[in-house]
Order: C-alpha cells, then structure tokens, then sequence
C-alpha cells in the first residue's frame, strides 16, 4: 500500500495540498451546519435565505476565471493561502453581521475566497501529479474533502452543548486559519508552468478554445453542482412527501451519497487512468441514472438508501475523474486558466440547480428524479458524441502522447 502511494504520488507537495483540503474542509463543515441555524435564529424569509446561497455562488460564478489570472500573476501557493485567510475572516464574521445586506456581501466574498481557494488546490495536484496518475491524485483529493465535510457537521454536534453557533463559527474561522498556515509552510515555490510560461508548448489559446476542449469535463462538473445543490435542498422533502420516508430518515440522504462516493472513488481513479477518464465517467453517470430512476419504484427506507449509495455515490465521483481528464486534455501552462473555466461551470450549477428544482418540488410528483436521470443520460450521450476529446478513446495515429506536467 506504501509502495503504491509513494509510486503513484511522489511529490510531497500533492500531501501538503490534501492535508490543508482535509483541514479546511472541516471548516467548510462546520459552517454549513452551522449557517441554516443562525439563518433560523434571525427569522429571515425563505426567500431571502435563497437569496443569499445565491449569492454565495454569485461569488462563485464570478471570481473563478480572475482567481486563475492572479495565480499567473503571483502563485498557486500564495493565492491559497490569502483565499484561505479570506475565508476564514468572512465565516468568523457572518455570525455577528445584523444587516442583510451585510450577510449578502460576506456570503459573495465567501464564495469569491473559496473559489480562489479551490483554483489554486486543483491548479497545484494537476501541475505535481504525473500523467499516468492525475485521477488517481484527483480522487484522493476528492477523499480528503468529503472526510473533511463529514468531520465538521460531526465536530458541530459534538459541541453544540458547550459553544454557541456564533463561537463554533469563530472556532471554523480558526481551523481554516489552521490550514492556511499548512500551506504557507509546508509547500514549495510554484513550478513554472503555474505562471503561463509557454516553454515552446505552443500560442495561447484564447478561452473560448480552451472551454471547447474541456467541455466534456466542464459539462460533468456542471451536472454536479447542478445535482449536489438541488438534491442537498430537496431530495429530503421528495423523498418525505413522495415516497413516505420518516423525516429522521431523510437527514441520512447525503451520508448515505457520502458514503457511496467514498467506497467508489479509489477504484475510479483507478480505472479512469488505466482505461480512459471518459469512460469511467460515462459508466459512473450510467450508473447513477439507473439507480436514481430506480428510486422512483421502490418501497420503504433501506432500498431508496441502497439505491441512493449507488447513485448518489457514482454521481459524486463523477468531478475528481473530470478534472484529471481536463488535466490532460490541456497543457500544464494553461491549468490555471482550464481550472477557472472548469470551476465556472461547477458553480454555474450550484446555482441553478435550486431555481429549477424548486420549481419542480412545487408541483410535486417525481419531476425532481426524472430531471436528475434525464441531465446524467444527457451527459453521456454528450460524451460519446464528444468521446475523442479523452486522448484514450481517439485512434491510435491521432491520440497525442501525454505530456510531463512536471517541471
């Protein structure tokens, strides 16, 4: 097992990236267990709670592509580092906040921070880790943050009886922090290629270029934060009013989606580097289409939870498998830039995803599940039409040899 990580990932520097994603990640955890409480306690309208998710992924949506212009500008590790600190201020704070539109401001910067953060993150594994193995790296990546977010609701429960939200916040801010200041000591100088510097690669490709070559990868993440927003908000309530669940029950759904992702993606980081990123891809969203219709028919608690292991599970492993194959579709020069647009995309569907399925859950029925199966059957006819963009699945004559992502 040893020999096999130190074989797969010799780069130290892809362990202090999974060690300050593990950390912050139980910041991350904490607060959004903690953010639907102190939202309740101010007695503020549901609209107006919509609102301000919405303007999370506003800072989302909006700071992705720049987070990748400053990363060539200054570095992958320093941008981690101040987003991270940014973060940390803007959960420390919102808890204090009286006025709204104060809330909303800090819930934009805490995603523009966090966007900034996770650009960085991905920019830094894509350009250490070695061609033959970049799935392998994105899934243990993708492992470090869900332990991260089971952690943190975990840690909150635990401490509800002796802090209140506003200090557990505070607490959040701290480990963030913490995190922060793994990065700052422990990771090396950018390697050149994280500035844009062409070395002889080639012109630069406008956005517009780079966006069509990753937008297998781009369309995957997109279904994601599409299904992970709208499901986290709503599968509860379907599955409570539709098929009967005890409400108790239902606060299991996204663990038991957890717990699936978590068995699954060490093997499809696997196989996504020995047969084709798009493949396995397309064969997790199959997957995951076929359990989520099957939620439609079943009956009682403990086969919808299965079914939701299953697809909830393979869905959720869809986005490390994405981003390794958009890692090797792009030069390591144009990872900074291939990760902005990527994340554009990701928080493109945490933001719609809500809006619409919102509208579906009012006329109630199972327009939610037919909407999940019908975006993921969508992806993978999307990707056999597009299947030669995975350099795996193009004729052997046309298939470009990998490249060195290191420098």
């Amino acid at each position: 097992m040893l020999h096999e990580l130190r074989t797969r990932i010799p780069d130290r520097n892809i362990w202090v990236v999974y060690a300050t994603i593990l950390v912050l990640s139980v910041a991350y955890g904490l607060a959004i267990a903690l953010t639907p409480i102190v939202l309740t306690a101010r007695h503020l309208p549901e609209h107006e709670i919509g609102l301000l998710a919405s303007s999370f992924g506003l800072g989302l949506v909006a700071c992705a592509v720049p987070a990748g212009r400053l990363i060539r500008r200054f570095s992958a590790r320093w941008m981690l580092v101040v987003c991270i600190l940014g973060y940390a201020a803007m959960i420390g704070l919102f808890p204090f906040l009286e006025a709204y539109w104060q809330m909303a401001l800090c819930r934009f910067l805490d995603g523009a921070f966090s966007v900034g953060a996770w650009v960085s993150c991905e920019t830094l594994l894509l350009l250490r880790s070695l061609p033959e193995h970049k799935a392998y790296v994105t899934s243990r990546y993708a492992l470090s943050t869900l332990i991260g977010y089971v952690v943190g609701p975990v840690l909150a429960w635990l401490l509800a009886a002796h802090l209140s939200a506003a200090h557990t916040f505070v607490l959040a801010a701290v480990i963030a922090s913490l995190s922060a200041g793994i990065a700052a000591a422990q990771l090396d100088p950018d390697p050149p290629a994280a500035r844009g510097e062409e070395g002889g690669e080639g012109p630069v490709r406008a956005t517009g270029e780079l966006a069509w070559r990753i937008k297998t990868s781009a369309l995957a993440t997109f279904m994601t934060g599409f299904f992970q927003s709208a499901a986290v908000l709503f599968l509860a309530t379907y599955l409570e009013r539709e098929k009967h669940v005890a409400a108790d029950d239902t606060r299991l759904v996204v663990a038991f989606a957890a717990g699936g992702s978590l068995l699954l993606l060490g093997t499809a980081g696997r196989l996504a580097d020995r047969h084709g990123h798009l493949l396995v891809m397309r064969s997790l969203a199959g997957a995951g289409v076929v359990a989520m219709l099957g939620v439609i028919g079943a009956e009682g608690f403990l086969p919808i939870a299965l079914l939701i292991l299953i697809g909830g599970g393979a869905l959720l492993s869809v986005p490390p498998i994405a981003l390794a194959l958009q890692g090797v579709i792009a030069r390591p020069t144009e990872y900074t830039r291939t990760n902005g647009i990527f994340n554009v995309f990701f928080s493109s569907g945490l933001l719609l995803g809500p809006l619409v399925t919102g509208y579906l859950r009012d006329q109630g029925g199972d327009g939610i599940i037919y909407l999940f199966a019908g975006l993921w059957a969508s992806f993978v006819v999307f990707s056999l039409v597009f299947r030669t963009d995975d350099p795996r699945e193009q004729p052997p004559a046309a298939a470009p040899r990998l490249r060195e992502s290191t420098p």
